[in-house]
C-alpha cells in the first residue's frame, strides 16, 4: 500500500509527485545495531553500525551488513516498481523487469529475521 492510496484523483492533483531519484531505502536489523541505505539504483548509499554491533566481531557484523544490503537492494526495486506504477507503466511491462511486490519484499524480511523490522 503506497501513501496516495487513501487519496481520490483531485487530492493527486495537488500532491507532488515523490522525488524518486533521490528517495533512499533504508533497512535495519531487528535489533536496531546494524543498516544499510541503498538509493534508487540499488547501490549501497549508507551504513549505520552501533558499537554493541562491533563487539559482535567481524565475522558477524560482516555477515549481517550483506544480509541487510540484499533487503536494501531488494527494496529499492519495490520502490523502482512504485515509482514505474506511479508513472502508469503497464504491468506486463513491469513484471517484465521482475521487480519485487511490496509484498514480495515483506515475505522476504519475514523468512530473514522472523518479524517485520
Amino acid at each position: 500500500m503506497t501513501e496516495f492510496d487513501d487519496l481520490d484523483q483531485d487530492d493527486l492533483d495537488e500532491v507532488a509527485p515523490p522525488d524518486w531519484r533521490n528517495l533512499i531505502y533504508e533497512v535495519f536489523n531487528p535489533d536496531h545495531t546494524v543498516g544499510v541505505a541503498c538509493g534508487r539504483d540499488g547501490e549501497v548509499v549508507g551504513l549505520h553500525i552501533t558499537d554493541d554491533a562491533r563487539d559482535n566481531g567481524d565475522t558477524w557484523l560482516a555477515a549481517e551488513i550483506v544480509r541487510l544490503a540484499r533487503l536494501a537492494h531488494l527494496k529499492s526495486r519495490v520502490g523502482l516498481r512504485a515509482e514505474m506504477e506511479y508513472n502508469g507503466t503497464r504491468p506486463y511491462t513491469i513484471d517484465s523487469f521482475d521487480l519485487p511486490t511490496e509484498s514480495s519484499y515483506r515475505a522476504s524480511e519475514i523468512a530473514e529475521f522472523g518479524t517485520t523490522s
